[in-house]
């Protein structure tokens, strides 16, 4: 899967930016701030989404144009071709995918061409930068080993720092031996409250005796009150029947005037109703006298203001509605003569400047001027003006290359100049091979010199030896040999010739011991010593017969680095005399290219009737023009023809308007005068016509309310008669008698509903006041005796309770086992979480052993290589112990943990493990891997050989470099170089 194009609509401080034709190894070379970040991010946010406003992760949106978003396009083995677009939408933007037989449905096509890989994945696997690399410098020495071994597992420590977590946190729920962890300390409570609990249970008996009884008396206080509580309630009710005796008396009495009455049958409020009724009838008549005063003065008034019959209204009118449209079209007309003189100037003028031929002014509104041909005019001439300015920009590359060919053979010549002959050069290599030799002789002779030191020593230590046992054995060879000497004398005196032989022994092995001692391996010691001495003087005899020979060494090397120079010069010079060479056909195949599109240019002048001769510089302006002057003849056109129609309709309206004034017998010969004529003769007769209207509107209404007036009249009249009707009487002094009977009921009425107001529904069962009073003594006495046995029973629930506290001091049994039950809740509960972690971390566990027993070999093995080579087999392998932590084996078979080697080497071993889990990975993830600056704490020679290890994993995978430093960037061919500038246009890399 290889990225051969990255386009940027709009992202960061990037617009319209284009890379085309990305090798295997492409390196991105620019200043700070010259966008390379932005281009590692707008690779990951196309791939895997923009992100989202709650991440933290910077999302690059412009700050001067509109345009977020962009495209890159893929080669891959399976799909061929394939383009991912994705622009601004919704939260992550939104994405098409465009293969080579088609569209295809992002959100099923993507995660398939990705293989499930997310962003995090993605960058902790394939895209790294300098960051990565100091992050392994914060952490502490015993984390370095794990957090290596991550990486070549998943590519970070997501699941090492995910376990540590886990783990963490198991620890601070439960830990064997521990006190201060949850659930040890849940688990002591709960053992605690289980010995409570027992405790509690053995005084349960006793309490619940103690509860059945309180529970007795509590029944039998609650009945008492409640039948204190009914006695009270009607003795309160007797006594307030005592204190009401008058007023239900005089109920009684109200009761029996109301059946003496019987029923009266009076309207409500009659005799207000009958006066009022009398006083609307005298206002009745007098209003309608003055109404018939004012209809007789109204008909008077309408045959004063009369209308003329003779006069159309609704047709002056209308000519007086229509006058401002035709002052309007005397304006027109004068306007439309103005604009008809100036756009033939603007004509004129536009003629003149194109200098345009008479013989295609007519055909001007037949020209072709639309958007087909100014496209095709607009594309034609930028073609011609990019491929001019390339022609021009090559031109001076290739007096550039020619320049160079020709420096770089004066070079060469000047070097050979300086070469010696062949066989002079032959017998100068002899004597440097020689000489060379001279190096292994110096060596040798240095080897020599300290092994003869060393012996030397060892024989210096081997004499003071010597000479220490040697006095030692003197001293006890010749005690021994005293002591045989006297066992001598003394056998020979006493003539004990067994102890004679013994003595003689004894001294024969004395002298034997003494020549013992001298005969020691200081001997060896010296031959060896002198066979060495002697090697090392012929050795020095050598070095002096060499010594003569420098000079030619001397001058051997010159020759040797002058041929070196020439042969990189030569090969210099054959690739500049290519490279002319295809800049020379480029140059004639662009200067063609220029040639046809000129032709082209010429087909569209004599096709917009310009002469040949006309600037292509100035085509899109005469264009415009010419638009402009088809836009002039159309408007001109246009103008006239409305002239013609304005006239006719002015001329045909004042014919119509002298008619009618000569009609009504008013010949005016002027229209304004006419118009002014009819507008006062209008308002004239609107304004009569107004007051008519107004006149008969005021009679109508005043017909009107005579016929109301009657109608009341008779309607008071009827409604008198049925107020006699409902009070059973037929005239009206019987209806003011049966009005005084009807007001005495009523107070009697009202009376009775006051009292029963204050009464209530009172339930009445005694007929005397001494029946009332017998009943409230009789209450009294009952309600006395039972208060007193309810405090009794009250004193006796107090003693029970207080044996009671006694027993619930430390808790009843009941709260003692829901305590108990409570706290056991608790314990289960926190007992699930420390399982679900656990359960959590054996999972991690597995799969971290699942990585290292399948990925994680093959990583470590190629990583192993990696490092090896980085290093210049320095270090030659990597394990990892029985512990899991990672260890490197230098050439001389020392283990190093990965925190003891030096930043830089740590970090090439970071690296090669991040390439070696690439390089496991490419089948299932063949994507391309992006590193920013990674080697900017490597020397030149390490910096060199990782660059050679980058090109040749480009080989299989796609690498794409980004860096700012020079050094590097002087390290490829500039064919593989993506320079990047302060100001990013839009380049090309075939260009």
């Amino acid at each position: 899967m290889k990225l051969k194009q990255i386009h940027i609509y709009g992202y960061g401080r990037l617009h319209d930016f284009t890379a085309d034709n990305l090798s295997d190894l492409q390196l991105f070379y620019g200043e700070n701030e010259a966008g390379k970040s932005t281009i590692m991010s707008f690779i990951h946010s196309i791939l895997f989404g923009f992100p989202t406003l709650q991440q933290s992760e910077l999302r690059y949106e412009p700050k001067t144009q509109s345009s977020y978003g962009g495209k890159l396009i893929f080669d891959t083995e399976k799909y061929g071709e394939v383009v991912i677009e994705r622009v601004k939408g919704k939260a992550a933007g939104d994405v098409t995918v465009l293969l080579e037989d088609g569209p295809a449905e992002a959100s099923d096509f993507l995660p398939k061409l990705l293989n499930g890989m997310d962003k995090k994945m993605y960058r902790s696997i394939f895209s790294f930068d300098l960051q990565g690399l100091q992050e392994i410098q914060h952490l502490k020495e015993e984390e370095i080993g794990k957090y290596l071994i991550a990486a070549a597992t998943i590519g970070s420590d997501g699941l090492l720092r995910a376990e540590q977590q886990i783990q963490k946190e198991l620890q601070e729920l439960f830990k064997p031996g521990g006190r201060r962890p949850i659930l040890n300390d849940l688990l002591k409570n709960l053992r605690q409250q289980d010995q409570q609990l027992k405790r509690a249970k053995q005084e349960n008996a006793a309490y619940e005796s103690l509860l059945t009884e309180i529970q007795k008396i509590n029944s039998r206080v609650e009945a008492t009150k409640e039948f204190l509580k009914q006695k009270k309630i009607k003795s309160e009710a007797v006594n307030e029947l005592f204190k009401r005796w008058p007023l239900i008396m005089e109920k009684d009495q109200i009761k029996q005037r109301l059946l003496e009455l019987g029923p009266v049958h009076f309207p409500a409020d009659g005799l207000k109703r009958l006066e009022k009724y009398h006083d609307r009838l005298l206002e009745l008549s007098s209003t309608l006298q003055t109404v018939h005063q004012r209809i007789r003065s109204i008909e008077h008034e309408i045959k004063e203001n009369a209308l003329r019959q003779e006069f159309d209204l609704n047709k002056a009118q209308i000519f007086v509605n229509e006058w401002p449209q035709q002052e309007q079209g005397l304006r027109e007309l004068s306007n439309l003569d103005h604009s008809i003189a100036e756009e033939r100037k603007k004509f004129d003028a536009f003629l003149a400047e194109l200098h345009y031929p008479a013989k295609m002014v007519e055909k001007i509104n037949s020209l072709n001027l639309g958007i087909d041909m100014k496209a095709r005019m607009t594309e034609t001439l930028q073609q011609y003006i990019r491929s001019e300015d390339r022609l021009k920009d090559l031109a001076d590359r290739l007096k550039d290359g020619r320049k160079v060919v020709i420096d770089l053979e004066n070079r060469c010549k000047e070097i050979e100049q300086q070469f010696v002959s062949e066989s002079v050069f032959k017998e100068w290599r002899i004597h440097y091979e020689e000489q060379a030799s001279t190096a292994s002789l110096k060596e040798e002779k240095s080897k020599l010199e300290k092994e003869i030191e060393e012996l030397e020593k060892r024989k210096k230590h081997e004499k003071d030896l010597l000479h220490k046992k040697k006095r030692q054995s003197l001293i006890v060879s010749a005690t021994f040999l005293f002591i045989s000497l006297g066992m001598l004398i003394w056998s020979f005196i006493s003539k004990q010739w067994s102890m004679l032989f013994a003595a003689i022994l004894g001294m024969t092995f004395s002298g034997y011991f003494i020549r013992k001692v001298e005969g020691t391996g200081i001997d060896f010691i010296t031959e060896t010593l002198d066979g060495k001495r002697r090697g090392l003087q012929k050795l020095e005899e050598q070095l002096k017969r060499a010594a003569g020979d420098n000079h030619i060494t001397h001058q051997y090397e010159d020759q040797q680095r002058l041929r070196i120079k020439w042969k990189e010069d030569y090969a210099r010079l054959q690739d500049e005399k290519q490279r002319v060479a295809e800049m020379e056909n480029s140059f004639h195949q662009l200067r063609r290219i220029v040639e046809v599109e000129e032709r082209k240019l010429n087909e569209i002048k004599a096709e917009l009737g310009l002469d040949e001769g006309f600037s292509h510089l100035k085509m899109e302006d005469a264009f415009s023009m010419l638009k402009n002057l088809q836009s002039i003849s159309c408007q001109l056109n246009e103008a006239m023809a409305k002239k013609e129609r304005l006239q006719k309709e002015q001329g045909k309206w004042t014919e119509g308007l002298f008619q009618f004034l000569s009609n009504v017998g008013e010949p005016v010969h002027e229209p304004a005068q006419a118009v002014y004529f009819l507008q006062e003769t209008l308002k004239k007769e609107q304004e009569k016509k107004i007051v008519i209207k107004e006149l008969e509107k005021k009679f109508s209404e005043l017909n009107i309310d005579v016929l109301q007036l009657k109608n009341e009249d008779s309607a008071i009249r009827s409604n008198m008669k049925k107020l006699f009707e409902a009070a059973q009487v037929d005239d009206e002094e019987d209806f003011r008698k049966k009005a005084k009977l009807s007001e005495e009921k009523n107070i009697l009425l009202e009376r009775l509903a006051l009292l029963e107001g204050q009464l209530g529904e009172i339930m009445n069962p005694f007929h005397t006041q001494e029946e009332i009073q017998t009943e409230i003594k009789y209450l009294k006495a009952e309600i006395e005796k039972k208060s007193q046995l309810l405090e009794e029973d009250r004193n006796s629930l107090a003693s029970l309770n207080q044996k009671l506290s006694f027993l619930e001091e430390g808790g009843t049994y009941t709260e003692q086992l829901h305590l108990f039950r409570q706290m056991r809740s608790t314990f289960n509960e926190e007992s699930r979480n420390w399982a679900k972690l656990a359960i959590a971390l054996k999972l991690l566990e597995k799969i971290m052993k699942k990585y290292k027993e399948g990925r994680f070999p093959q990583v470590i093995r190629q990583a192993a290589e990696y490092f090896s080579f980085l290093t210049d087999h320095e270090y030659i392998h990597l394990h990892v112990k029985a512990d899991g932590n990672l260890a490197v084996e230098r050439k001389d078979r020392v283990l190093f943990a990965p925190e003891e080697l030096s930043k830089g080497t740590g970090e090439q071993l970071y690296i090669a493990i991040r390439l070696g889990l690439v390089h496991v990975m490419k089948k299932e993830y063949p994507f391309p891997v992006i590193i920013d600056d990674g080697f900017v704490n490597f020397d030149q020679a390490r910096t060199k050989r990782m660059l050679e290890l980058v090109q040749t994993i480009s080989l299989d995978t796609q690498v794409l470099l980004f860096t700012c430093h020079r050094h590097i960037a002087g390290q490829f061919s500039e064919d593989r170089i993506f320079h990047l500038q302060q100001r990013l246009p839009t380049l090309n890399l075939t260009e």
